[in-house]
């Protein structure tokens, strides 16, 4: 019986695992590790000068999972079932040196030993597995071996269980409240810090708590160059403010772009926003499975290419990472498939002005579902 939602995604895993001849799975990544076993650390201040890292987490085909984490970070295996076993290590001591990266590989030693894994064939990310890691397995297990399952693992990740369509129904909820701050506070004298400021306190407001938030205001000549952190750039009449605002709500990312104007649009102005408008439109309603991601950025592209070209992706798909797989890039030929959550942001760039719109969709078996329900507006007096 499934007791908790990441244990869909641990046994798809130990399918791939079973037709690979895969003993365990090795993860390092926090992203790979939100989505399987639903820890999630506040990373807004960056690495813990106290751990390695965050936290590890050994999947054995034949066992149940194991997370190896600080024993100061328990709070945040609350997600996660009774199914996933938590090893804590001692990271934080004041009466002698810190020996925090001792005391972790002690207990992936113990984890591995319990799983009898010291002839093991292990599955990893090999982009973020650390060296002192894999150094000190393959001293202690000189038969263990490692293959890289980076392209399994982006491929679980960009089809979302039910769960995680509502996780990211949540944070784009708070992209659309940040949207709406934009055109509640905007005003002429203020900074682009300031505005922001006011848009971060309504969105954190609306959840009760502290929110990572990753994020494009900029206004005037900036936002020609499609985005950037605000700054002390006084808002003037005519400035048009793009705001591309991506907060991390438990572990899942939200995502939505829009461009106001303070005051009154030119007709070039008023037109490429319509363009903009009107691509997105189409690709929402192009999109269904079987289109290939790069069809999405040909139409896109198509329907803007009087106006010139973007230099980035049409989208991404979005999770437990705000960039996962499919991009909407014109190399990507992965079809799209029912819950592939796709976040689709056109853009214009001109001499002195940007005008870029996103929404989030959920590809659905006919078609797809748009997520974020703000509806974009222009003109802010």
């Amino acid at each position: 019986m499934i007791l908790f939602p990441m244990a869909k995604r641990i046994e798809r895993l130990k399918k791939t695992g079973n037709a690979k001849n895969i003993d365990a799975f090795l993860f390092t990544s926090a992203p790979t590790i939100k989505c399987l076993s639903g820890y999630f650390y506040n990373f807004e201040i960056g690495a813990s000068p106290f751990q390695l890292l965050p936290a590890v987490l050994l999947v054995v085909l034949s066992k149940n999972t194991t997370i190896i984490i600080a024993d100061n970070e328990s709070y945040a295996t609350e997600g996660a079932g009774s199914e996933i076993s938590v090893k804590s290590y001692s990271s934080y001591v004041y009466e002698k040196p810190l020996d925090f990266t001792a005391q972790f590989l002690l207990k992936l030693h113990e984890a591995l030993r319990e799983s009898n894994l010291s002839n093991a064939l292990i599955g990893i990310e090999q982009n973020s597995l650390p060296f002192v890691i894999s150094q000190s397995i393959t001293s202690a297990y000189p038969k263990i071996k490692f293959v890289d399952v980076t392209n399994e693992i982006t491929y679980l990740k960009a089809l979302k269980d039910s769960d995680e369509i509502e996780n990211i129904r949540k944070a784009t909820a708070l992209c659309d409240i940040g949207q709406a701050a934009v055109l509640k506070h905007a005003k002429i004298g203020m900074t682009e810090l300031e505005l922001f400021s006011l848009v971060r306190t309504e969105m954190e407001a609306s959840v009760g708590k502290r929110v990572p938030i990753m994020l494009d205001l900029v206004s005037g000549a900036r936002t020609k160059d499609g985005g950037g952190i605000p700054s002390n750039n006084i808002i003037r009449y005519g400035d048009l403010i793009l705001s591309d605002l991506t907060p991390c709500l438990n572990g899942y990312w939200g995502d939505t772009c829009n461009t106001i104007i303070i005051g009154e649009p030119t007709t070039e102005q008023s037109k490429h926003y319509k363009l903009v408008q009107q691509a997105l439109q189409s690709a929402i309603d192009f999109i269904k499975p079987g289109i290939k991601a790069n069809e999405v950025d040909q139409l896109l592209r198509k329907h803007l290419s009087s106006v010139g070209v973007y230099g980035h992706h049409s989208g991404h798909g979005i999770g437990t990472s705000y960039h996962e797989e499919p991009r909407i890039a014109p190399y990507n030929e992965m079809p799209l498939e029912p819950n592939m959550v796709i976040a689709l942001e056109p853009a214009v760039y001109r001499n002195g002005y940007g005008i870029r719109l996103e929404h989030i969709v959920n590809v659905t078996t006919t078609g797809c579902e748009v997520l974020s329900k703000f509806n974009h507006q222009f003109r802010k007096f």
